[in-house]
């Protein structure tokens, strides 16, 4: 409405008599009626013309200001009405432009539906794959479990002499069966490694009977290739620390594992703790598991944690792995508020560092 009444005046205005013809009409008009009034009167010309030529250039520059601000009106009002246009016509492209915004959020809110129904389907089949594994895991860890059991009773002798074609078969089964436990083992901490720092149980652990107990797991495992396994205990007393201990437990086993796979018969693997972070902004405890194995290339230190990685070195020593024993590792002791890191050099060996903060009494 506003547009058309606008358009409607510029449009009036157009059409009227020019203001400046319109004034030289009533100059003229009055100009000639002086001079009849002035005749009638009896004034002497000189008089009537003092009189007359001031009035009549009042009347030309007047008519001359009235036609310019006349000419100045008529184009304000061209500029205006082509200003509604111009708005008229993005009006209508705003209306346009919000029609397809309200149909495009009709299909968002559609397809957001729709994502949400298949997150959701998504999300239970993740619960429904983490059950699976999670008891097929632990079906399958038990018999073989009794398998590594009685493959290691034969290669001591427990139940009778062997020949070495015997043994060597019968060694080479127990290694499979330890391969195959440990991708379990993986498969098992993966499912673990989803839960949230919230479901952690943090207790005050004592790492000295943590470790021991840990190490003695892997002492048929240190002796099948004749690898020294050491524990470096500490001179003093320390603190316990605040951890899960079944999720720390996996740490232990993952780089006890680690170490010993990679390095050669003869080798020598080490545990030792510290206590030099003790003094630290947050009072920390340091496990170090050091070995005089392969060791990690310069250019792959940095692929390390990054799940389902594997040296390339590695490969060759051990082709069967899963990649995910560092990964999870580094998941649960930065969960436990620490840190974890490493030192190689290739061909000499690797130690593994990781920290612990120590458990604070509750005041």
């Amino acid at each position: 409405m506003e547009a058309s009444r606008h358009i409607h005046i510029a449009e009036l205005s157009r059409r009227t008599v020019n203001p400046l013809i319109f004034w030289g009409i009533i100059t003229v008009v009055l100009t000639v009626v002086l001079i009849l009034i002035i005749n009638a009167a009896g004034i002497q010309s000189g008089i009537y013309l003092l009189f007359l030529v001031p009035v009549i250039a009042y009347l030309v520059i007047m008519g001359f200001f009235v036609g310019y601000v006349s000419k100045l009106n008529r184009e304000r009002n061209r500029l205006l009405a082509e200003q509604v246009r111009e708005e008229g016509a993005r009006a209508g492209e705003f209306k346009k432009l919000n029609q397809e915004l309200e149909t495009y959020a009709k299909q968002l809110f559609d397809k957001d539906f729709e994502l949400t129904l298949a997150n959701k389907r998504l999300q239970n089949l993740e619960q429904a794959k983490s059950k699976f594994v999670s008891v097929t895991t632990h079906q399958l860890r038990t018999p073989l479990s009794a398998v590594k059991w009685t493959f290691h009773m034969l290669l001591q002798g427990s139940l009778g002499p062997t020949t070495p074609d015997q043994h060597n078969f019968i060694e080479k089964g127990y290694e499979s069966t330890q391969r195959m436990i440990a991708i379990i083992n993986d498969l098992l901490n993966v499912d673990y490694m989803e839960a949230d720092r919230s479901d952690y149980n943090f207790l005050p652990v004592d790492l000295l009977p943590l470790i021991e107990s840990i190490l003695f797991e892997f002492t048929n495992q240190a002796e099948s290739k004749k690898i020294t396994l050491k524990f470096d205990k500490p001179s003093s007393v320390l603190p316990p620390v605040a951890a899960d201990p079944i999720k720390l437990s996996m740490v232990l086993e993952n780089l006890l594992d680690n170490a010993i796979k990679y390095t050669p018969q003869g080798g020598q693997v080490t545990v030792s703790m510290s206590d030099d972070r003790m003094n630290s902004a947050r009072s920390n405890l340091e496990v170090v598991i050091s070995d005089s194995g392969i060791g990690i290339p310069p250019a792959e230190r940095d692929k390390i944690f990054p799940r389902f990685f594997r040296g390339s070195n590695a490969i060759k020593v051990q082709t069967d792995g899963t990649g995910l024993g560092l990964f999870i590792s580094q998941d649960i002791i930065e969960k436990h508020g620490g840190a974890i890191w490493f030192e190689s050099a290739v061909g000499k060996g690797t130690q593994f560092h990781f920290s612990i903060p120590v458990h604070r009494l509750s005041k």
